[in-house]
């Protein structure tokens, strides 16, 4: 029986990790190293998920395509396979029925499609089938430049083709993730954007200097754009200091990162992107994170920390949950 304490989890690379391992998502046991599989994440309170279409940049332009058009089918065809217990959601409406099941008791379990990094599209016109398909989030880059925008990892801002894929994008309705842009992108594109944004896997830089992670500066753009930041759950990017092998990061650091982004952005700004299966293993993720079904930990050590019932419920799901009830499209087919 789910919990009636939702959780939300803005960034999951579901796909990635099921090929990567050759695994079986419906297995319980945990293959590969895999943090999700399917019957632990409908015995979680976890509800929502964002789930990417990420190719890895170590292969051929048509391999890595074969991969996510691949990544594609595996997310389309898990509703069809649990009928009773996977839903995709396209639409406001269908988060509102996931949402009342769930709360109900029901296991259940609803993904939003996303994309990490565009760089395989060759034209802002491939997005009409892939909307169609349910894509509703798009970051432009993953962290190289590509024919949009400047990655985390490289200079450059949003280019002229990147602002028809901006264009296109807000044709469509649909929400961008600026996670993987660097500075310049950013505010390239937060200037040429007045539609949702939000931040799906990404902490403070504040808290620890990597070009992954948001300045102040950027939090404060956020803010103002009414946007949600998703705590990320990688030691890396929570402490700077931190290597493989060292002992792991406690959650307190965690908190320390959730309770910035909540300073800067405020507290109906603020949920959780684990990135749990992007590479992410018990090895480098924060102490007792083991896997999906670890989540409510964080739930526990904020409390531990002083932070009222509804802060926690809001970083947990609550924000998340009304950001996508008011971004995404009223229905999923709207009628002519």
């Amino acid at each position: 029986m789910k919990p009636t304490q939702l959780i939300v989890d803005s960034h999951q690379d579901i796909a990635w990790h099921v090929h990567k391992y050759k695994r079986d998502f419906s297995l319980t046991e945990r293959q590969g190293k895999a943090m999700i599989t399917l019957p632990a994440l409908l015995k979680s309170p976890v509800v929502l998920s964002c789930v990417t279409l990420f190719a890895e940049h170590n292969a051929s332009r048509s391999v890595r395509k074969a991969r996510l058009e691949r990544q594609l089918e595996f997310y389309l065809e898990l509703p069809r396979r649990y009928p009773e217990s996977v839903m995709q959601v396209k639409s406001a409406n269908e988060l509102r029925h996931l949402r009342e099941r769930a709360i109900a008791g029901e296991e259940v379990w609803g993904f939003i499609l996303m994309m990490e990094g565009a760089d395989l599209l060759d034209s802002p016109d491939e997005l009409d089938a892939l909307h169609a398909k349910g894509l509703r989030i798009l970051s432009l880059t993953w962290n190289e430049r590509n024919q949009w925008a400047g990655g985390a990892k490289n200079r450059g801002g949003l280019t002229a083709k990147g602002a028809e894929f901006l264009g296109k994008m807000r044709e469509l309705g649909m929400i961008l993730d600026v996670s993987h842009l660097n500075e310049q992108s950013f505010f390239d594109a937060a200037d040429k954007w007045e539609c949702p944004l939000c931040a799906t896997h990404s902490n403070a830089a504040a808290l620890c200097k990597n070009t992954r992670n948001l300045t102040d500066d950027q939090l404060r753009a956020l803010k103002e754009r009414g946007a949600v930041v998703g705590a990320l759950l990688y030691n890396g990017l929570l402490d700077c200091s931190w290597n493989s092998g060292d002992p792991l990061v406690p959650l307190s650091r965690v908190a320390e990162h959730i309770e910035y982004l909540i300073g800067h952005m405020g507290e109906d700004r603020v949920g959780i992107g684990s990135d749990f299966d992007g590479g992410l293993t018990p090895a480098n993720t924060p102490e007792g994170l083991n896997s999906i079904a670890d989540l409510p930990k964080i739930q526990a050590e904020l409390l531990r920390q002083g932070h009222h019932d509804e802060l926690v419920a809001n970083v947990l799901g609550g924000n998340w949950l009304r950001f996508f009830e008011r971004h995404l499209p009223v229905d999923a087919n709207p009628q002519p």
